[in-house]
């Protein structure tokens, strides 16, 4: 398997964990204590995320060719830092199986994207099969429960908003990573996210009375490690294979992040699927992948005719 593929599929796999262990995490003090808040829990992990990011820039000499475009920079942060607080109250609201699979939704936006912001073309097959697996999330969505209720309705918003979100810092991250360090623009994109976590959490404190609870010094460390790995290990992995991979292929590989957490839902959760709910991540699964073939096709076509 090429380096860069090896990239996506590792950072996928530390999402599905990010993810998994997001939703576990917010999920201690429910039968008694006090469980973490949402928007702390986001903070102490985009922290970790930072954490990372600085240290890996100390281990690899400081650059500043990422600061080339500081605006774009840390517009993307703006941008992944909303999708952020979209992610952390999905988990919170849905479980983290529903929620990692309408988040496999996100390929199809990032070939639109790509589409409109780079010119990377794709054809009516692609198109075609996208919409094959919106259909697949339907299917995950709808029987997920009997009754639709509030609470459930919000925390499927809140996912639709960070795949929205998170397919246009793909896009834009991908434009970027010609001109600039990664691992530095990625570093300003993360600490710009962090700054949107905590004026929406102090926002949150001040005017709605949001609690500020982290669940103690144990969980805090806990959710500072799983930041470290979702927001800094997985994203960096992921825009070093953008760097030599097209963001509509790079897109594609998001399709295993609800494999990988599904697996863990269960091994870690407890979760399970309905019958039509399997049937769905079957669908958006074989579907998302039948695009990523037809990707590669093209390429390889096009490499053959030059």
């Amino acid at each position: 398997m090429p380096i860069p593929h090896l990239y996506f599929v590792v950072s996928a796999f530390l999402l599905g964990l990010g993810a998994v262990l997001s939703k576990l995490i917010l999920s201690f003090g429910v039968d008694g204590g006090t469980s973490p808040a949402p928007l702390v829990v986001l903070c102490l992990q985009v922290l970790g995320g930072v954490g990372f990011l600085f240290v890996a820039r100390l281990m690899g000499g400081i650059k500043t060719e990422g600061l080339a475009q500081l605006k774009l920079t840390a517009l993307a942060g703006l941008v992944l830092g909303v999708g952020s607080i979209g992610t952390i109250l999905a988990i919170a609201l849905i479980t983290a199986s529903e929620a990692s699979l309408v988040f496999a939704t996100q390929p199809i936006l990032v070939l639109l994207f790509a589409w409109l912001l780079l010119d990377e073309r794709v054809g009516w097959p692609v198109v075609l099969l996208c919409l094959l697996a919106v259909f697949g999330v339907a299917l995950i969505v709808v029987n997920g429960h009997t009754t639709a209720t509030s609470g459930r309705l919000v925390g499927l918003t809140c996912a639709i908003l960070s795949i929205a979100c998170a397919a246009l810092y793909t896009v834009w991250m991908r434009k970027l990573s010609t001109d600039t360090d990664l691992l530095t623009a990625l570093l300003i994109v993360q600490v710009v996210s962090l700054c949107v976590a905590f004026v929406s959490l102090m926002t949150a404190h001040l005017f709605f009375r949001a609690p500020m609870s982290a669940g103690g010094l144990n969980v805090a460390v806990m959710t500072l490690g799983s930041g470290a790995a979702y927001y800094g290990a997985a994203y960096y992995l992921y825009v070093l294979g953008l760097k030599s991979t097209p963001a509509s292929t790079a897109g594609i590989y998001l399709c295993l992040v609800p494999v990988f957490a599904l697996g863990l839902a269960f091994v870690l959760l407890g979760e399970t699927l309905l019958p039509l709910q399997w049937a769905g991540a079957f669908i958006v699964i074989a579907t998302v992948s039948a695009v990523f073939v037809l990707s590669n096709q093209k390429a390889v076509n096009t490499q053959a005719t030059e």
